[in-house]
């Protein structure tokens, strides 16, 4: 994500990146007709990219039209929030429920409404979002995939003439949802995985040959090295470590089922790593090794905050780095206009001399070339 980072966002300004982009992208090492249409066609959409952003910085809103938005957005976001909400205490309850009904044919029924309970809010929840998306109003492809919008095609949009536009950023998200779930169920389902490889290759394929076939290129540019950037952020903030802490909340805290299961006589499933130690230190000294890195490595906590440690020194110590460059790039611009200043002023002082020498030629040719008759008639009269 760091490098992506580093790849995607410059250190200094974006001033002049628009003639940089004109007079300096194009490879001239590049001479097979393919490869110099591909180059043409990256430089073009790295341009609209560039004016896109331009144009959206000069349209800036009034006061007032700021504070609207703002109280838009808290609505939506006091909506989206009290949404999820409700849907988390559904299904707790829901599952509260299917625990505490008594073994009867009722319980049967109770087992499947929870299934129900999650279909039902997964199919209605985000028609939800994307109506309270539409109220935002955001014009940043990628503000709209920070709060989970870019739209499904519309009726209005389907019967206009010409090929639908490719939604970049709900299948983005799409992405990162299956992703996320597949981090979430592979301690449940070790062979989910594989599933997830499976279906994405399919997938890709699937919608490629859609895309080619059905699709147009979407009307607002969409900066792809951003996009990547984007996608990486989400897959590893939300996405990984939300899977991550649940994980570990359900391994360390939650009892597993008495009923069925290989962890149905443990308290929780992290007694089955100390059971498993405890057989090893029996089995003999060929296997101690695995028991001192249990006990050094994964119980005792001093590991765990040197790598928490070292990992902040990393990050705090690559903060430093990009600004210490950022002041050396100040620096530089400082002594190019310098240097552009003493040019000019060397420039004007040479033209100041060089006119002088002008004037002092133009004088001795007017000398040398008037008369001696005028000189005498000159001196005559004085």
């Amino acid at each position: 994500m760091s490098r992506s980072f580093g790849e995607s966002y410059r250190v200094g300004s974006t001033s002049g990146v628009h003639a940089i982009t004109v007079f300096c992208s194009w490879d001239y090492k590049v001479t097979q007709r393919w490869a110099t249409r591909l180059q043409h066609d990256n430089i073009r959409t790295q341009l609209k990219e560039l004016l896109a952003e331009w144009q959206s910085r000069q349209h800036r809103r009034s006061a007032c039209g700021q504070l609207r938005r703002v109280a838009v957005l808290g609505l939506v976001w006091l909506l989206c929030l009290g949404t999820t909400l409700g849907c988390t205490l559904a299904v707790y309850t829901f599952s509260e429920l299917m625990i505490k009904s008594p073994v009867s044919a009722e319980r049967e029924a109770v087992l499947l409404l929870l299934p129900l309970v999650v279909c039902l809010l997964n199919l209605g929840g985000p028609y939800l979002f994307r109506i309270l998306a539409a109220l935002e109003r955001h014009d940043s492809p990628v503000l709209e995939v920070y709060v989970a919008i870019c739209r499904l095609f519309s009726e209005k949009q389907l019967k206009r003439k010409g090929k639908p536009e490719f939604d970049i950023a709900g299948n983005v998200l799409e992405l990162i949802y299956g992703q996320t779930l597949t981090w979430l169920g592979v301690l449940f389902s070790p062979l989910l995985p594989a599933m997830q490889i499976i279906k994405l290759l399919l997938l890709f394929y699937i919608k490629k040959a859609s895309l080619m076939a059905n699709c147009q290129a979407p009307r607002r540019p969409w900066k792809a090295s951003h996009m990547s950037t984007v996608f990486i952020s989400l897959l590893c903030f939300p996405s990984f470590l939300g899977a991550a802490v649940f994980l570990c909340y359900a391994v360390w805290q939650v009892k597993p089922s008495s009923t069925c299961g290989p962890f149905r006589t443990l308290d929780t499933m992290y007694e089955a790593g100390k059971v498993w130690v405890r057989r090893l230190e029996k089995a003999g000294p060929r296997v101690s090794w695995l028991p001192w890195i249990h006990r050094y490595l994964v119980e005792d906590t001093f590991p765990i905050y040197l790598v928490s440690a070292l990992l902040l020194a990393v990050i705090y110590l690559n903060i430093q780095v990009v600004k210490g460059q950022r002041k050396v790039i100040c620096l530089l611009k400082e002594q190019i206009s310098n240097e552009g200043e003493d040019k000019i002023f060397l420039i004007n002082k040479l033209q100041r001399v060089y006119e002088r020498k002008e004037r002092s030629r133009a004088g001795r040719t007017e000398e040398a070339v008037t008369p001696p008759a005028l000189l005498t008639d000159g001196w005559d009269a004085q």
